[in-house]
This record gives C-alpha cells, sequence and structure tokens, in this order.
C-alpha cells in the first residue's frame, strides 16, 4: 500500500473512531478512567525512502536496512472517556541505503526519530477492551554522516507534517492496560518517511 494511501485509511479510521465513540456509552460500560495516562512501548520501525539513487549492495557488502528497532515514550490526558490529547517522542532506529557517488558506492545511514502531538478518541468495547486513534502534528528528524551526500542523495534532515496513528488496549487493572498500536510520522526529512508498530504498556494515575 502507497503511503499516501495508508495516511488516507489512518485518518478514516480515526474519524471513524470519533464518530462512533460519541455514541459509545461511557462509565456504564466499563469503571471510571483516570485523566491522566502515560506510557512507552517497543516495536519494530518502517522506512519509505523517495531518492531514487539507491544502488545494489557490492559483493560482500552490509546489506541497506528499511526497518529497525522502536521504541516510544507518551503521555496524555483525557477531557472525557472517548477524547483526550497526547504528547510523545519516538526513536525508529537505524535506516541505510547504497548510493552512488562520484563513481564510488557507499553505504549511507541514519538514525530516526519524532515528537508529536495529538487529539485522541477512544471507543470502549466491553469492560476491559478499547479501540483508539491519533491524529496530529509531528516533527521528525534523521540524523547521520551523509554530509558528502549531494542533491536528493541526502536523507538526514528534518521535516514537520501530519501523524496519525490507531490501535488497541486491554486493560489487565483498574490503573494498567496492555496495547498495541501503529503509528505513521510521515516525512522525516526530505527524503524519508516513518512509522512503526509497537506494543507496551500504559499506565493511569
Amino acid at each position: 500500500m502507497k503511503h499516501s494511501q495508508a495516511s488516507t485509511l489512518l485518518a478514516a479510521l480515526l474519524l471513524g473512531t470519533f464518530a462512533m465513540g460519541a455514541h459509545a456509552a461511557g462509565p456504564d460500560q466499563e469503571s471510571p478512567l483516570s485523566p491522566f495516562y502515560a506510557g512507552g512501548a517497543i516495536g519494530r520501525s518502517s522506512f519509505s525512502l523517495s531518492s531514487g539513487n539507491g544502488v545494489p549492495v557490492p559483493w560482500g557488502g552490509e546489506k541497506a536496512s528499511k526497518a529497525g528497532t522502536a521504541f516510544k515514550l507518551y503521555g496524555g490526558y483525557r477531557f472525557t472517556p472517548n477524547f483526550g490529547v497526547e504528547a510523545g517522542y519516538a526513536r525508529l532506529g537505524r535506516v541505510s541505503q547504497w548510493t552512488s557517488a562520484y563513481g564510488i558506492s557507499t553505504l549511507q545511514s541514519g538514525s530516526g526519530q519524532a515528537v508529536y502531538a495529538a487529539a485522541t478518541a477512544r471507543l470502549p468495547l466491553g469492560d476491559a477492551f478499547a479501540v483508539n486513534g491519533r491524529l496530529g502534528v509531528a516533527y521528525g528528524r534523521i540524523s547521520g554522516g551523509d554530509n558528502w551526500a549531494t542533491g536528493n542523495q541526502r536523507f538526514s534532515g528534518g521535516s514537520t507534517g501530519l501523524m496519525a496513528g490507531f490501535g488497541a488496549e486491554y486493560r489487565v487493572t483498574q490503573n494498567l492496560a496492555i496495547t498495541a498500536d501503529y503509528d505513521y510520522f510521515g516525512k522525516l526529512s526530505k527524503q524519508v518517511k516513518g512509522g512503526m508498530l509497537t506494543v507496551g504498556v500504559k499506565a493511569s494515575f
């Protein structure tokens, strides 16, 4: 699926969550939630590079990487059981590709990260299970040692744009939940887009 299509799907899922959440019954379906929460999650990132200058891996060379180990830390506030706000930091891991400069093949690499702020929607589906969505703004950055690269071969840098995410949570106790989420941060730099799939825990207090 192209990232433009993925963004459209994520936005549609989020809007659907908002619409359904507006009609969802609240405290009578589950015990009340504390307004503040914080969480952490770990998983796998995926990158998309728009540069067309990737070259085949040279014989004996290290493989390029478009996925890495990722984690995120976040906190939020619920205005109601269904709607709130959230902010967080995500580390997306390493991305690399082979490029050709001055007739020499070189492995260009960098590390991705993003900070975000988003509106949230939550739809309970029983006493313990709920689905959620996020839609907001993220600032992403790819840092790395590619100062030698020219033009559209360079993928380090930063970018601000729309982010979207969706996921599910299962409440183990009144104040602790297990989570599974996908977050798409859009452009992390001029040449690189990224997202992450994670599992984690979220505590309310």
